[in-house]
């Protein structure tokens, strides 16, 4: 049986979701990390707006402003449970990404192995195409080679034939001859 003339793989539609899937992945990773990277610098940001509050604290309890003290104190206490929960949020975000980072490894290698036999069953095919494609032209010669054993020997045929022919005309004429003689 002849196999097809181009390359068809068989699994061709679980490759294309297992790339669709690692292209989703990659999306959303990307968008992970860019989350990640949004509430690190909102942490950042409320780093240093403590670095400031401090500086101003001192400032302030240099001067004996007593009630200044109070209101940064407060405005410290109360930064400083938004930088725990910002640090919690960043964590979470941390977690997230390397979750969806473990999922697109895992989806990259599913993929992998299924290029690897794609791969591999294209070569098969190859192989195989060749084999018939050998196997073809092998046929082939063997009509011409046998046409032209046939077209040899009909001219043997004819040219036996021929000779027979011409010496039955000989002896015919040596019989027409040798009677002529008999008279």
């Amino acid at each position: 049986m002849a196999p097809t003339k181009r390359f068809v793989y068989q699994l061709q539609k679980i490759l294309d979701m297992r790339t669709r899937k690692e292209d989703q992945l990659k999306a959303e990773l990307a968008g992970s990390i860019r989350t990640r990277d949004l509430e690190v610098a909102a942490l950042n940001t409320l780093v240093e707006k403590r670095g400031k509050a401090q500086k101003s604290l001192e400032g302030y309890l240099s001067r004996g402003e007593v009630a200044e003290v109070q209101n940064t104190n407060l405005f410290l206490q109360n930064l400083t449970g938004k930088i725990d929960n910002q640090n919690r949020i960043v964590t979470k975000s941390n977690l997230k990404v390397e979750d969806v980072r473990k999922k697109l490894t895992q989806a990259s290698k599913e993929k992998k192995i299924i290029e690897k036999h794609k791969e591999k069953k294209n070569e098969e095919w190859k192989e195989e195409f060749k084999k018939w494609e050998n196997k073809l032209m092998d046929e082939i010669a063997s009509q011409i080679f046998n046409r032209q054993m046939r077209k040899k020997e009909d001219v043997l045929q004819e040219d036996t034939r021929y000779q027979e022919n011409t010496e039955k005309r000989k002896l015919m004429l040596a019989l027409k001859v040798k009677s002529k003689k008999k008279f």
